[in-house]
């Protein structure tokens, strides 16, 4: 018998609705059972509810709560909850030698038995690489001591457990974190390539597609960046990626728990991350 995929993914309330998305599709499109194991924050009971009932195709669904983590590591803007990823060697039991991790603004749309039961070749975990960065974000990037042409987008992984556990890879992310910078770009995912550097299997773009112009199909579609899909309010389903996702979603039939807001609102706070991205990068080559 074959072994069950394991995915792993982490939500509070204000991105469910991707969850819910995110988990339906990776049980759909997989050929084999599907256990999910999804680290909640503010979950109610008619949530969790409502997500078991949507994802009735799993062969389980287990919710977790994060471990605490050392004082020093909260920020004002970051929830400990963006960390979980780290903890997965603690959260899952150790039956689960090998998970696949998913941000919660995933649409798989291939099978995932195809991700799962890849070789790593001896690495203790697998993402693919972070395309089309800016000169700011590689001249971050660097400033990290990380080559740019190696920087891995950590939104799907697939993991080594065994090894992450052999290896004490946890508590080696505790100690890289307190080499680093105190206020980070990309927070987990600036640990994971810094505390991996060198030790990362590069996936295939097309387990990692960020890019809402493309479809779903083949690939697993990632919406990163901002909006959501779950945040937008006029032509955003224009563009293939969101509207498979809103598909999805409709399938769900609950509405986003965030207040829906504007496309410009959001348009402008994009930029104005732009803005402040830029005033970084002066900062760095003024120093």
């Amino acid at each position: 018998m074959q072994e069950s995929i394991h995915v792993m993914l982490a939500s509070d309330g204000a991105d469910v609705a991707g969850l819910a998305v995110a988990g339906y599709s990776a049980v759909q499109q997989t050929s084999r059972a599907v256990a999910l194991w999804v680290v909640q924050q503010d979950f109610d009971h008619d949530t969790m509810l409502s997500l078991r009932k949507f994802w009735a195709g799993a062969e389980k669904v287990q919710f977790l709560t994060m471990k605490s983590l050392p004082w020093w590591w909260a920020t004002p803007n970051i929830p400990l909850l963006s960390w979980a990823r780290i903890q997965i060697t603690e959260l899952l039991p150790s039956s689960v030698s090998r998970c696949i991790y998913l941000d919660t603004d995933t649409l798989v749309g291939r099978d995932l038995s195809e991700l799962f039961d890849m070789p790593l070749y001896g690495k203790p975990i697998a993402m693919a690489i972070n395309d089309k960065m800016t000169p700011q974000v590689n001249a971050y990037v660097a400033s990290l001591g990380i080559n740019p042409d190696y920087w891995y987008n950590a939104g799907v992984a697939l993991i080594d457990l065994d090894a992450w556990r052999r290896e004490s890879e946890m508590e080696g992310m505790l100690i890289s974190k307190r080499s680093m910078p105190t206020s980070l770009w990309f927070n987990d995912q600036d640990l994971i390539n810094k505390h991996f550097a060198g030790r990362v299997l590069t996936l295939d773009l097309s387990w990692n597609r960020r890019d809402a112009a493309y479809s779903p199909d083949g690939q697993i579609l990632h919406l990163a960046g901002k909006p959501k899909p779950w945040e937008m309010t006029d032509d955003g389903d224009s563009l293939p990626g969101v509207g498979a996702w809103l598909e999805v979603s409709a399938l769900w039939g609950r509405k986003p728990v965030p207040k829906r807001r504007s496309m410009m609102k959001l348009r402008a706070a994009s930029a104005m991350r732009h803005l402040v991205t830029f005033a970084r990068k002066l900062s760095i080559t003024s120093a």
